[in-house]
């Protein structure tokens, strides 16, 4: 991913992270391994502020997922491929 962005960054808090991809302060967020407790709010937030909300490999997002992305629709496309390419070199963490 690092070839292919400006910067990857943890800001605290899952569900703060997907609030501020919500608001548009920060272009995505994106997470191997799950974590529904701060997901699942983080999710509703994006998707009624009119972000996609899916696995990294696109299908949507549900409780018990591996994976998560929440990105604008202009930007989600885009991510599913360069995040397919880590999970597939095995850069997942």
């Amino acid at each position: 991913m690092l070839p292919s962005v400006g910067a990857v960054r943890s800001f605290g808090p899952t569900s703060w992270q997907i609030a501020d991809t919500a608001a548009g302060r920060i272009d995505a967020f994106w997470e191997f391994g799950r974590d529904d407790t701060n997901l699942l709010p983080g999710a509703l937030m994006a998707r009624e502020a009119g972000a996609l909300v899916t696995t990294v490999t696109g299908e949507p997002w549900t409780v018990g997922e591996r994976s998560f992305l929440a990105a604008p629709r202009g930007v989600h496309g885009k991510l599913l491929g360069l995040l397919d390419s880590c999970r597939t070199a095995g850069v997942t963490g």
